[in-house]
């Protein structure tokens, strides 16, 4: 009778382990489905992944238990550190980690982390969710340059542009330094669509685009700001630039379009341009004051013959800090 109590016996505890197996192959499988990657991680490296997980890695399933999941980092791996910190410690962040992911093969993925703590026996575990938003980010980036730039030129638009320019406005008030704007017109910009159509005074606008992102390019701790604001109208935004090096810059551009020509399927011809330049003044009471004071410069510039700079020298200490008197 106890043989056959002893035999009963290991055959359910025989049971009971291939019961415990294939719940484990089971819920593999079922995490092997998640659309989400997922790591059981302890504080010393991986001790499960799941197929999505490999598959964002790059990393052969069978691989990854056993690396760190910060090794696969290249941006934000301390605050992906601190998260994993939180969750092995029982406590649940707030936000989840954005954070750029390098995989074997060299490609790097934007993944979203979510960390949590796990109920595990000895040494504390946490799963690690792993969404790939690397598509995601990309619409984000686009629908965000298609919202500050200029369809045409590719040139910062408007919108962006006084945005910008308020908000320099607001930090160089605060912090007493002099911000600049200059309003740039192609001369008779009407005659180069009348003669030679306006898909060549798209071209035109295009041209002119290139020429000052490159002379902006060539000097980027300037950090100037340049931006289509109308049809034929410009805008350049100097932060804290000194007065001198803003009208040499400001030549260099009226210059260069000056001797650059246009080439279009029309035929190939030149133009000018007229800037008029403002420095921030205390009596402006906002950058659109600033910006009015530049256009009306401009508009000395173009009674004054075009093809010229005109600067806004109302102000005595500014006349006094440009010509050295």
């Amino acid at each position: 009778m106890f043989l056959d109590e002893d035999h009963e016996a290991l055959e359910a505890a025989e049971l009971t382990k291939q019961t415990l197996v294939d719940t484990q192959e089971r819920m593999g499988m079922m995490l092997d489905l998640m659309p989400m990657g997922l790591l059981i991680h302890t504080r010393q490296g991986i001790i499960f992944g799941n197929q999505e997980a490999a598959r964002l890695l790059q990393v052969p399933q069978s691989e990854v238990v056993g690396k760190h999941f910060l090794d696969f980092l290249t941006t934000h791996a301390e605050d992906a550190a601190r998260q994993m910190e939180q969750a092995f410690d029982g406590r649940i962040s707030v936000e989840p980690t954005e954070a750029e992911v390098k995989t074997a093969a060299g490609e790097t993925r934007t993944i979203k982390l979510i960390a949590g703590a796990l109920p595990w026996e000895g040494n504390p575990v946490v799963q690690l969710l792993l969404q790939d938003i690397t598509d995601l980010k990309m619409i984000q980036d686009r629908l965000h340059l298609l919202a500050v730039t200029d369809e045409l030129t590719g040139a910062f638009n408007r919108r962006h542009a006084f945005a910008v320019g308020h908000g320099l406005f607001n930090e160089a008030k605060a912090g007493h330094r002099k911000l600049a704007v200059a309003v740039l017109d192609v001369d008779h910009f009407k005659r180069v669509n009348d003669t030679f159509g306006h898909a060549a005074g798209d071209t035109a606008l295009k041209s002119l685009t290139g020429s000052i992102q490159e002379i902006i390019a060539a000097d980027p701790s300037s950090e100037m700001t340049f931006a289509r604001v109308g049809g034929e109208e410009f805008m350049i935004v100097f932060p804290a630039v000194e007065p001198a090096k803003v009208l040499k810059i400001c030549e260099q551009v009226r210059r260069e379009i000056e001797e650059r020509p246009v080439l279009s399927a029309a035929g190939t011809f030149r133009m000018t341009v007229s800037i008029g330049l403002a420095w921030q003044r205390a009596a402006d009471s906002s950058f659109d004051a600033l910006y009015s004071n530049a256009d009306k410069a401009l508009y000395e510039a173009k009674s004054a013959g075009r093809n010229r700079v005109r600067q806004d020298e109302r102000e005595p200490e500014l006349r006094q800090s440009l010509t050295g008197q």
